[in-house]
């Protein structure tokens, strides 16, 4: 069993993404794949002390992957988060998708990561 962090991945959706990109970015010598689904996204000082550095960030992370629906409640608030990585020259894959905070929206996103999860990045979709 791999104990590395290119052998850990935390995603969760609505609170739970929230929770999973908080830790994951605050912790990425752990986890190398973060994702949120609909997420309640984390705040600027929430993740203050992970985007101090964004290069050592991004060098730790294999794979960073926000989604989230049209017609979601937490929309504008997965796209502040995703303009919020940018901006620090990040490059999260965003997925904005058909659909509200509902499982149907998220099903499809769980189809999409699986594959990706632990893959090289040949083989990961962007």
């Amino acid at each position: 069993m791999r104990t590395d962090a290119d052998g850990r991945a935390l995603v969760g959706l609505s609170m739970g993404g929230g929770q999973s990109l908080t830790i994951g970015l605050n912790n990425a010598a752990t986890f190398a794949w973060v994702g949120g689904f609909s997420s309640a996204a984390p705040k600027e000082s929430e993740i203050a002390k992970a985007l101090e550095d964004p290069k050592a960030l991004s060098r730790k992370l294999r794979w960073l992957w926000v989604g989230c629906g049209k017609e979601d409640f937490l929309l504008k608030r997965n796209e502040e988060f995703v303009a919020l990585l940018k901006s620090k020259g990040l490059e999260p894959t965003w997925r904005l998708s058909e659909g509200g905070h509902a499982w149907p929206v998220w099903r499809g996103y769980l189809a999409e990561i699986v594959p990706q999860l632990f893959a090289p990045p040949a083989k990961r979709r962007s």
